[in-house]
């Protein structure tokens, strides 16, 4: 029974540090917009292809089942997208990823309306997240983009 009981705890052991290691070196990838193309409108719903640029850092391919994207400026949510068309992100290589987006209406009349009051910002700044649903272990990777673009010699105020 000992026995017995030694060679289960040795492979619960050993499984909990072979799925530690699977996930240690992975990197999440890197989301950058590409290019922003308007479509055709839906009613009020103004419907964009947005472009993104996927980096795989890693030395191994990662199988993408489907990736969702958001996009806010200055706090206010403007463009969302999902996809289930995404191709392998091959190792150490960029990827061109085609993204219907629909714009959040209510947001993007929140970030007008802040954008032109006397005391608006000098920047604004924005926040990218895109959600990456892989195959095989890790099963899901995040990406958070930040940052600020100034309006400085853009805006006349």
């Amino acid at each position: 029974m000992k026995l017995a009981l030694s060679v289960l705890l040795a492979f619960v052991c050993a499984m909990v540090g072979g799925c530690a290691h699977l996930n240690g070196n992975i990197e999440s990838p890197k989301v950058r917009v590409d290019s922003l193309r308007l479509l055709e409108p839906q009613g009020l719903n103004q419907r964009f292809l947005v472009g993104l640029r996927v980096i795989n850092p890693n030395d191994r391919a990662l199988s993408v089942k489907g990736l969702s994207y958001a996009l806010a400026l200055n706090g206010f949510n403007l463009l969302e997208g999902v996809s289930g068309k995404i191709p392998t992100l091959e190792p150490f290589s960029e990827t061109l990823v085609e993204i219907e987006a629909s714009t959040d209406l209510v947001g993007a009349l929140r970030l007008l309306n802040n954008l032109t009051q006397p005391n608006a910002a000098e920047n604004i700044s924005y926040a990218l997240t895109a959600k990456l649903s892989l195959q095989g272990w890790p099963t899901r990777l995040t990406v958070q983009e930040t940052g600020l673009v100034p309006l400085k010699g853009y805006v006349n105020r």
